[in-house]
């Protein structure tokens, strides 16, 4: 009986997921597994019944999402020079006690860090370590970051030329009595200058996501500038301190070459959210919390 011709050998189910094109002999076993993916990703899969099987690709539609929040790409100079250590910001005080002074910012070094944790402890804002040890630790290994996230902190300069008593005295005539008189006199100042120096106020700005705090929700978008911690000592605000700290980090905003800045404020502090919109800041999303606990606005202005 004539024998039976031999049956061809059945092709491996993985044949169709093998690369087209040849691999170069060194390769190793990782280039082949990856080729082997990107195969599979161009071609997908065949199943027994003839339909296409898409789920390689998903995760390449998932990665080209949007953020609906993001500002318009600006290419940066690469030859435009960033801020260094020596960077100040001088914004005059145009209200309040403090009225005619000026507010000298500049980011914190490790001499200030004290100050800065008096500050924020005393805040009593949530977001931050409330142990006074720990916080330290958080705000030391934040000083590298500069100038990518840094705190700014304010100090005020008296008026070159004081009134005493109905009398404009230029500098040069005023004496450490008049001037003095001539002053108000700040508690901060009081009872911090011979550990801290006269610092006055505090802000922290990010231009990374690796210099700022993970966010749950109402996130802002990576490229743009984000302010944080904005806090004057207790028995200095109302005097205009806030507003011209404020714009101190917007200026450093400007020099980091920043699109826009962005913040977020809690739902329960409507004179917070009163005083950012009145200089610029416009409302861009809401987080409503649960039941309203919690609830919080993210906020812009663009930094033109």
């Amino acid at each position: 009986r004539a024998s039976a011709p031999p049956r061809p050998r059945q092709a491996s189910m993985f044949a169709s997921a093998l690369p087209s094109t040849p691999m170069p002999a060194c390769a190793s076993s990782r280039d082949l597994a990856a080729s082997v993916r990107g195969s599979r990703v161009s071609r997908g899969a065949t199943s027994s019944s003839g339909r296409r099987d898409t789920r390689w690709r998903h995760p390449t539609r998932a990665a080209s999402r949007v953020d609906p929040f993001a500002d318009p790409v600006v290419p940066r100079d690469p030859d435009a020079r960033l801020p260094d250590l020596d960077w100040t910001a001088e914004v005059p005080v145009t209200e309040g006690k403090f009225a005619g002074y000026t507010l000298l910012a500049s980011a914190f070094t490790g001499e200030e860090v004290e100050a800065v944790a008096d500050l924020l402890l005393g805040s009593g804002m949530a977001g931050f370590p409330l142990e006074r040890r720990t916080l330290l630790v958080y705000l030391r290994g934040a000083v590298p970051a500069f100038p990518h996230g840094t705190y700014l902190v304010g100090r005020l300069r008296a008026p070159r030329a004081g009134t005493i008593e109905g009398r404009s005295l230029p500098d040069a005539s005023l004496t450490l009595d008049d001037a003095s008189l001539a002053s108000p006199r700040s508690s901060w100042s009081e009872e911090k200058s011979s550990a801290h120096g006269p610092v006055v106020a505090t802000v922290g700005v990010s231009f990374t996501e690796a210099t700022r705090r993970k966010f749950s929700s109402l996130k802002p978008p990576s490229d743009a500038a984000y302010l944080s911690d904005l806090t004057v000592f207790e028995q200095e605000r109302g005097n205009g301190l806030g507003i011209a700290m404020l714009a101190a980090a917007e200026a450093f905003a400007v020099d980091m070459r920043s699109p826009s800045m962005y913040l977020h404020v809690a739902t329960k502090k409507p004179g917070v959210v009163k005083l950012y919109k009145s200089q610029g800041y416009a409302i861009r999303a809401v987080d409503p919390g649960i039941f309203g606990w919690r609830g919080r606005l993210l906020m812009r202005k663009p930094m033109a």
